[in-house]
């Protein structure tokens, strides 16, 4: 249980990577941090916490890219994205409910100023910038599930950390692969 406790935090920190100060994350880190402080799972609750802020705005970019996109590759990805992140982002939720962590549940400032740069986009523009973004939203996790794994007993979250690291990583290589073609 204290592997799990140690495991969640610093997942839940990592989340909030790229995000304002008073933000919904910030919010949820905080509250999450005056729960938890007196034990070792800061890590892994950061590291979900920063991952459920990440999903919300992969969730918004993918359906902005569904309805702006002409390219029929662009669009296949942000499709399997937008259904990726919101599985995800389900069973972010069930770890959070059994362990009383708190999510964002809604975009920081920061995120809703990447989310409306994305909109004014057209074209190759929207594509490149898209695509760049997804990119960097993604490195931001590369690899972080590994430490959450080897760290748990608790096959729930096992379970979550492998599905978010594949995703990941077949995100991350697609968008590459795209961005390509838009540099």
């Amino acid at each position: 249980m204290k592997t799990l406790q140690f495991l969640l935090l610093p997942a839940l920190l990592l989340i909030t990577v790229g995000c304002d100060n008073d933000t919904p994350k910030e919010e949820a880190l905080e509250q999450n941090a005056r729960q938890f402080e007196d034990i070792t799972i800061e890590d892994e609750v950061e590291v979900l916490t920063k991952y459920a802020a990440n999903s919300l705005l992969s969730i918004r970019l993918a359906d902005v890219a569904l309805k702006r996109t002409q390219d029929e590759a662009v669009k296949a990805l942000a499709t399997k994205i937008a259904k990726d992140h919101r599985s995800l982002y389900k069973g972010l939720e069930e770890i959070a409910a059994n362990y009383g962590i708190t999510l964002p549940v809604k975009l920081s400032e920061q995120q809703k100023g990447t989310l409306a740069e994305l909109k004014n986009k057209k074209g190759d523009a929207f594509n490149k910038m898209y695509l760049s973004t997804v990119i960097n939203y993604h490195e931001a996790f590369d690899g972080k599930m590994e430490d959450i794994i080897s760290g748990t007993d608790y096959d729930g979250l096992i379970d979550l950390a492998r599905a978010i690291d594949a995703h990941t990583y077949v995100h991350l290589n697609r968008a590459e692969e795209l961005h390509g073609k838009y540099s």
